[in-house]
């Protein structure tokens, strides 16, 4: 069915009023972040963004929603290249993909994994759907790997603390996450780990000690799928 006119424009002001935020963060951080501020930038009054969106909380879901969705479809494009062959392969695209996201986009990496922004109640029901798909791409990997027998987990990784499996388990019970609580484990180690990584290099913390990051970066991912037994 055909959108009209009034719902076009209406999306078309709702990105610009997205674009311009993404400005106040990357100039003010998300603390300076404020309906009035947006309005005074677009020269319109603070009340008329309110027809855009309903309160800043609701402005800050489309962006954190926004986030998420971008980031799940860059890494599902790398999962899905049928030019890498081996799990080790496609963990290291996705990994690769996930910094060059980040690297292109650091205000939406920071507000979906930096500070918490004061006052700002995050809407579960509407956020993870599109968060969790991140998540889920380095997961069935992992998988398909225990599945096919590829990789060969060192006795550490088999026999993990109970607080630990528990939490796993009560994860794989929810919707999407049906997997073995060993590839959600390996997923979150790799998790931590690369998002780690990026924050250090976003706020240039890690280049004074290495100066290629590239190089480190994929020395270190190689580094941690073989020692959790893939080649």
């Amino acid at each position: 069915m055909a959108r009209s006119r009034r719902e076009k424009i209406l999306d078309i002001t709702r990105e610009e009023i997205k674009k311009n935020a993404r400005q106040l963060m990357a100039e003010n951080g998300t603390a300076g972040l404020s309906i009035r501020a947006i309005a005074r930038e677009m020269q319109m009054t603070a009340p008329a963004l309110y027809h855009y969106y309903a309160s800043l909380n609701d402005l800050i879901t489309a962006l954190v929603m926004d986030a998420f969705t971008q980031l799940a479809d860059k890494l599902e494009v790398a999962a899905a290249d049928d030019t890498v062959q081996s799990s080790a392969e496609r963990l290291g695209a996705v990994a690769n993909a996930n910094r060059q996201w980040a690297l292109a986009h650091p205000v939406d990496f920071q507000l979906i994994y930096g500070n918490p922004i004061p006052g700002y109640e995050q809407p579960i029901e509407l956020t993870y759907p599109p968060a969790r798909r991140s998540f889920l791409v380095t997961a069935r990997i992992f998988a398909a790997a225990i599945d096919s027998g590829e990789i060969n987990l060192p006795t550490s990784y088999r026999n993990l603390p109970a607080a630990i499996e528990d939490s796993l388990r009560e994860l794989s019970t929810v919707e999407g996450h049906e997997l073995p609580l060993l590839a959600l484990y390996l997923t979150a180690v790799a998790w931590t780990k690369i998002h780690g990584h990026i924050m250090l290099e976003l706020f240039n913390l890690l280049q004074p000690v290495i100066v290629d990051v590239d190089a480190f970066f994929k020395y270190e991912t190689q580094q941690f799928l073989q020692h959790v037994g893939l080649t």
